[in-house]
């Protein structure tokens, strides 16, 4: 009895997981893609390494940075926040930009950047 009991537990168990991994699967499978069109654009690629390296930027800045518009940057950086890789804070009148670091697929990319850079 023990036998069968802990067997259809660890059915259970793998099922309930492979359920898990599918979805995050499913997940990836629609989020890297959605964030490597967005990181193909030159401009918003430079944004994405800038904001790694100096972690909260302005939207001023990025302008300055980039010689460009604010709406061009509003919008550079608009587009990273929808897919959720950077998230808007306001500081003051200010709107600034940081890395979303809880974002896994945020993570996978600082590893690629890293070992790309190396």
């Amino acid at each position: 009895m023990l036998n069968y009991l802990s067997s259809n537990i660890l059915i259970n168990i793998c099922w309930i997981r492979s359920k898990n991994i599918k979805a995050e699967l499913a997940t990836e499978e629609v989020a890297f893609p959605l964030a490597f069109q967005a990181l193909g654009d030159p401009c918003r690629f430079k944004v994405f390494k800038v904001l790694m390296q100096y972690h909260d930027i302005c939207v001023t800045d990025i302008a300055k940075i980039f010689g460009i518009t604010l709406s061009a940057a509003s919008q550079q950086l608009r587009v990273l926040e929808r897919l959720g890789l950077v998230q808007k804070m306001r500081m003051g009148q200010m709107v600034c930009y940081e890395i979303n670091v809880k974002n896994p697929i945020v993570k996978q990319l600082f590893k690629l950047l890293k070992r790309s850079s190396k």
